[in-house]
């Protein structure tokens, strides 16, 4: 065979991608992009969340305030940084022993993502400042 018979038996034989094919992939990509954008939110919340943890564990004041005053704060700064779908007094505890300050992140967000199909994320974390 020459060289030209063997490229055109070649091009013959190599196809795209099948019509099925590629409805499957764009429904997969339309499908992986809803619930990326379905769960970005809550995920946006939580580092949001967790700055303001940051921001007190950065503080240096921080050891010095009573359990009141970082509680009052807390929800000060959740309001600041615009955390509106985390009730703070279902997600966040802290507690001050011994001069340790700990900060408990602790809720899950549920998400709707196609009529009865939900989403479940569950945010688990501590952070300490230690004096």
């Amino acid at each position: 065979m020459s060289r030209n018979e063997t490229n055109n038996k070649l091009l013959k034989n190599q196809r795209g991608a099948s019509m099925p094919f590629v409805l499957v992939f764009l429904a997969m990509a339309a499908f992986v992009a809803l619930v990326g954008f379905k769960l970005y939110p809550a995920y946006f919340e939580h580092w949001q969340l967790k700055s303001v943890v940051t921001s007190f564990v950065e503080d240096s004041q921080t050891a010095e305030l009573d359990l009141g005053e970082i509680n009052r704060r807390f929800k000060l700064r959740m309001q600041t940084n615009n955390i509106r779908d985390i009730d703070f007094n279902e997600a966040v505890s802290i507690e001050k022993e011994e001069g340790v300050i700990s900060f408990y992140l602790d809720y899950e967000v549920r998400i709707n993502v196609y009529k009865n199909v939900d989403a479940v994320i569950v945010f688990d974390e501590v952070s300490e400042i230690y004096p």
